[in-house]
């Protein structure tokens, strides 16, 4: 770099010199010599001799220590190259002051000139593009004393050797040089008698005041300084601080007082971070048994920019026991745990979460990432595709807070709260005692992915290997990671897949037991290749509505004519079964849904309206990739198309049934009690009709039932998109013995469609039916199924 810079200069005075002897040839030196600029200050602070302001008396008048000082050059016969300032005390002598710290002294910065005319001590500046991690005072750093600048910022010392305020008279001073080289003949300057008045300073820690409480081994103060010198902020120049162990009475432990520390020099002067390893160290306040010995004890006080030193106020120190065996607590986010892929995703839109989804468009439609799925077997699941993308978001317990008038309160797996950056103990979350605040900041993740360091090249040699063996990927809390990954391409094969997560805090301990979250990408099944029958059971059992044994019964008559069927009852958060939930309450997985040519939908219980609007997205994904499905369900019905098609989001299943994306479905009642007149469905075509079962000598296990002699829990289509209707409902006679319906009531309901078969976009079928089939005869129900059946089979 000097090579160059030496070729540079050369290139430049052959060029100038060149430039002097062109236009100088033949003509008088004289003429053209160099003319000097000129230079003065604009802003009106400060004064001269000869411009004193008026009805002032500079011997008591004072301005505040920190001025903004501006100035004007000019050049008659050429342009001004940069300008140098310097800060002089009242005898002239050149000084340093906050905020221009360096300033040439023994150096070759001056040129000869300015030194002859002025001296030395002026401000050193960075060159434009220097790197200025290298400190101005070393000979490395690209530097000079001459700026572009036409201000400055000038912090005046104002106060006495013992930094005790006292108005105190400096100088400044700035020079202009031209593009040949000459400096003005007269520097501008004024002179100034500033004073401050003397701050205050306060210290806690990052995350809060302990107020003699137990602690982590590492945290970090934080400073404050409050200043109340008028029309300017109050910025401190260093702090400094002691640190000391007292014993139960307040006295101090000998040999345990620190000289005073200062922050000078550090990038955040306002902080100062202590460990067990720092210097000065953090040691605990308690022996190995957990008995409390002392307490330590912090003192504070600041200097500001003038240079004038807080009191020292003894009244409010930070005290804090440091107390060994705190961890953090680990947590994965499950509502930002997402997946997308041509196999899984919702098209609606999920309303629920505060975030913008990730989503993808396809043929002009928005498809959203949703949670995993989980299977039968309980594991998180998702779909293989090319385009796979899994997005994994975790954090630590107190991260996040559900602050209120009444307090705050720590929630386990809720990003949508107020953001507090607390760190809570592990131990006493798992304990389920309150969760403590042990004052520490997370510094660190380490991560591993399928059994390995998580592989992030920019950090591909932070590996942390722990006693055991196992290697981790550690990378700081303010890594391009942040607190987030997305794993695409080979990462998301076809397979068994582990993410594990642990946080480090700033004691460097990390969480003992890892967030880990386990999942299953599946290869995706055409439709041709799939096999058997699924039928899953979505009736709560009841004696009288659902009784469990009989329906069951009565789905496995309907179905014995085939061999390949498999019953799944679906859990609720009351009664466990054979389905898990996932993290939206959603218990069946289209990875479940598409080992199957059919899958049966039964919410029989005419008292319970069922799931199926919770299961619209696995359903959505099996019906737009060739699945097959029949849906028996009751009068309830309306309601849950209802709530699939609120907003006019999740209406891509409504579509793939063949109904209005509102399908405003009717309910003949909302009780057995009232209009019992449902006693058959009529089959159009050649769709067998199927009978409602009642009467003595083939009773239905509801006694309502046999006792009207028909069924009330019915809905019906008033309308359709696309679907055929095969079923319609089957009235009572208006001369019914029992419970017969007004004439008026036979022509609303008698042949209103119940039954309802849709071809989907993807060549698969769908079948709908708005009465129960469990309250059927078994012959005729046996008969339906037989008869769908062989259309699909």
């Amino acid at each position: 770099m000097k090579i160059k810079s030496s070729k540079l200069l050369a290139i430049i005075l052959i060029l100038g010199a060149s430039a002097l002897v062109l236009s100088g040839c033949g003509k008088s030196g004289s003429r053209f010599a160099n003319v000097l600029p000129t230079i003065e200050i604009t802003s009106y602070e400060g004064w001269t001799p000869d411009s004193v302001p008026a009805n002032v008396d500079t011997l008591t008048h004072t301005y505040t220590f920190q001025q903004s000082i501006y100035w004007h050059a000019t050049d008659t016969d050429g342009i001004i190259a940069g300008y140098a300032f310097r800060v002089l005390d009242e005898n002239r002598n050149p000084i340093a002051s906050p905020g221009y710290q360096h300033i040439s002294l023994d150096d070759d910065l001056t040129p000869p000139e300015l030194l002859q005319k002025f001296g030395n001590g002026w401000v050193i500046h960075y060159l434009p593009g220097a790197d200025q991690s290298i400190p101005l005072d070393s000979p490395e750093a690209r530097r000079s004393i001459w700026t572009s600048k036409k201000y400055a910022v000038i912090n005046f010392p104002s106060a006495d050797e013992n930094g005790d305020p006292l108005p105190t008279i400096s100088f400044f001073e700035v020079v202009a040089i031209d593009n040949r080289g000459g400096i003005t003949e007269m520097a501008a300057w004024r002179k100034f008698r500033t004073d401050s008045l003397r701050p205050t300073c306060s210290v806690s820690t990052t995350k809060g005041n302990p107020n003699g409480e137990a602690v982590g081994s590492g945290l970090k103060l934080s400073f404050t300084m409050k200043d109340e010198d008028p029309f300017i902020t109050a910025i401190p120049y260093k702090y400094e601080f002691k640190m000391m162990k007292v014993d139960e009475n307040d006295n101090i432990i000998p040999g345990t007082e620190t000289p005073w520390i200062s922050t000078e020099g550090q990038e955040h002067i306002n902080e100062y971070r202590l460990t067990r390893y720092t210097d000065p160290a953090l040691t605990y306040d308690f022996d190995d048994n957990g008995n409390e010995l002392s307490t330590t004890k912090i003192l504070a006080r600041v200097t500001d920019m003038a240079g004038v030193l807080s009191d020292l106020d003894e009244t409010n120190p930070l005290t804090f026991k440091v107390k060994p065996g705190f961890r953090p607590y680990t947590q994965f986010y499950s509502k930002r745990i997402l997946a997308l892929g041509d196999h899984h995703y919702e098209d609606w839109g999920d309303d629920t979460t505060e975030e913008v989804l990730p989503y993808s468009i396809i043929g002009g439609a928005q498809r959203y990432a949703t949670c995993f799925f989980k299977n039968f077997e309980g594991m998180n699941t998702a779909v293989y595709s090319q385009n796979l993308k899994v997005y994994m978001r975790w954090g630590w317990f107190g991260e996040y807070a559900n602050v209120t008038t009444g307090g705050t309160s720590y929630e386990l797996d809720d990003p949508y709260g107020k953001r507090v950056d607390v760190v809570l103990d592990r131990n006493s979350k798992v304990n389920d005692n309150i969760a403590l605040n042990y004052y520490s900041e997370i510094t660190h993740f380490d991560l591993r992915y399928d059994d390995e360091p998580y592989n992030f090249p920019p950090f591909a040699n932070s590996i942390q290997v722990d006693e055991d063996g196992t290697r981790w990927l550690r990378i700081p809390v303010n890594s391009p990671l942040m607190q987030s990954i997305v794993l695409t391409g080979e990462q998301v094969n076809p397979g068994d897949h582990k993410f594990e997560v642990r946080c480090v805090d700033l004691q460097d301990e990390y969480d003992p037991i890892p967030a880990t979250i386990e999942f299953k990408v599946v290869s995706y099944i055409e439709p041709d290749d799939r096999n058997g029958i699924l039928v899953i059971d979505d009736d709560p059992d009841n004696t009288t509505s659902s009784p469990e044994a009989i329906v069951n019964d009565k789905y496995a008559n309907m179905l014995s004519d085939f061999s390949d069927v498999t019953f799944k009852k679906r859990s609720t958060s009351s009664t466990p079964a054979d389905t898990y939930s996932d993290t939206r309450s959603r218990n069946i997985a289209f990875s479940d849904l598409m080992n199957y040519k059919v899958v049966l939908y039964h919410s029989d219980h005419v008292g319970d309206r069922g799931n199926l609007d919770k299961e619209s997205d696995g359903i959505t994904l099996y019906l737009l990739r060739g699945g097959n499905m029949i849906f028996s369900h009751t009068h309830l019905l309306a309601q849950v198309l209802d709530e699939i098609s609120k907003g006019g989001t999740r209406v891509s299943m409504l579509r793939q049934m063949g109904l209005p994306d509102q399908p405003l479905l009717q309910s003949v009642s909302g009780s057995l009690v009232t209009d019992p007149h449902f006693q058959y469905a009529a089959g159009v075509g050649d769709y067998p009709t199927v009978n409602l079962q009642y009467g003595t000598e083939d009773p239905s296990f509801n006694p309502l039932v046999n006792l009207r002699h028909g069924l009330s829990a019915v809905s019906y289509f008033p309308s359709l998109a696309n679907g055929e209707a095969i079923y319609t409902f089957g009235c009572k006679p208006v001369d019914y013995p029992s419970f017969p319906p007004s004439q008026a009531t036979f022509d609303k309901l008698n042949g209103q469609i119940v039954g309802v078969k849709n071809n989907t976009i993807s060549n698969g079928k769908v079948y709908t039916f708005s009465f129960p089939l469990s309250f059927m005869k078994d012959a005729d129900t046996k008969a339906l199924m037989n008869r769908i059946l062989s259309e699909i089979m």
